[in-house]
């Protein structure tokens, strides 16, 4: 209640003002009036008194009896016509001023109430800025803290990632490193069973073996030269199955080289060593048939 007589005390002070006023121009033009009536005939009583009748003492000497008058004719009696109230002279501008006032006044009190109506839609609109102000900032925080929540998740997951590769690269690593040691293991061991077994001359008995067994199963074609040899790359499967040939170095020509190829299909499967430590998948084989 307090909010709101602050809040409307100029216009309630206008209305109050305005209601004086009012009153203080009844009570004038009541008693203006009341002071320009017409003047009211008042009766005046009389008693005729007989001197006759009066005592001696009281009654003084009495004149001598008068001519008799003939009276003279009544006039008519005239009614008489109330008197109009003559308006003082400033009375129009009086009035005059009472409605400029008036008027003024009433657009005081009307200003009033269009500043009051004014201040209360400023106050609205002030509060519901502050309120749309509130809103924009709730908004504006709630926005920073899902975009710093998403960046926090963003960046923990790439440091997840990170520590994951890195995990997988050390495992990669090991793992390699673990190959890598049982190949030269292998090598190691393999070499070591080649040269046991190159010194029990297996080896070289398997590839003589080899030898014989491509020049068995090769078609001399007529353009082949005495004192021919050519270097033959060869792959082959457990049992001795040919997989692929492949030529170097060869001093035939194209007609020999196509033959000497497929010579080895042809003496496809090998022969197996008479010591199986001696196999290998690839053979290098020095091909010189003889004359």
């Amino acid at each position: 209640m307090p909010g709101f007589v602050r809040q409307h005390l100029r216009p309630l002070a206008g209305a109050v003002g305005l209601h004086l006023l009012l009153f203080a121009l009844i009570v004038a033009t009541a008693w203006r009036w009341s002071s320009t009536r017409p003047p009211v005939p008042m009766a005046i009583e009389g008693v005729a008194i007989d001197e006759r009748s009066l005592p001696k003492d009281l009654a003084g000497p009495r004149p001598a009896p008068a001519a008799p008058v003939t009276p003279a004719p009544k006039p008519e009696p005239v009614e008489p016509v109330p008197a109009t109230p003559a308006a003082p002279p400033d009375d129009a501008a009086e009035r005059q001023r009472a409605a400029e006032a008036q008027a003024e006044r009433e657009r005081t009190a009307e200003a009033a109430r269009e500043q009051a109506a004014l201040e209360t839609r400023r106050a609205e609109e002030a509060e519901a800025e502050r309120a749309r102000q509130q809103k924009l900032a709730a908004e504006e925080a709630a926005r920073k803290a899902a975009e710093t929540e998403a960046e926090r998740r963003k960046t923990a997951e790439a440091e997840r990632r990170k520590a994951a590769a890195e995990a997988a690269r050390r495992k990669d690593a090991a793992e390699q490193q673990a190959r890598e040691t049982e190949l030269q293991r292998r090598l190691a061991a393999e070499e070591e069973e080649a040269a046991s077994v190159a010194a029990s001359g297996v080896v070289d008995q398997y590839r003589a073996e080899l030898e014989q067994a491509i020049e068995r199963s090769w078609i001399r074609p007529p353009s082949a030269q005495p004192g021919l040899e050519c270097t033959l790359y060869v792959t082959q499967a457990p049992g001795g199955t040919v997989l692929d040939v492949k030529l170097g170095s060869c001093n035939g020509d194209a007609a020999v080289r196509e033959s000497i190829t497929n010579a080895v299909f042809r003496a496809s499967p090998l022969p197996a060593p008479a010591d199986p430590r001696a196999f290998a998948r690839r053979l290098e084989i020095v091909f010189r048939p003889t004359e």
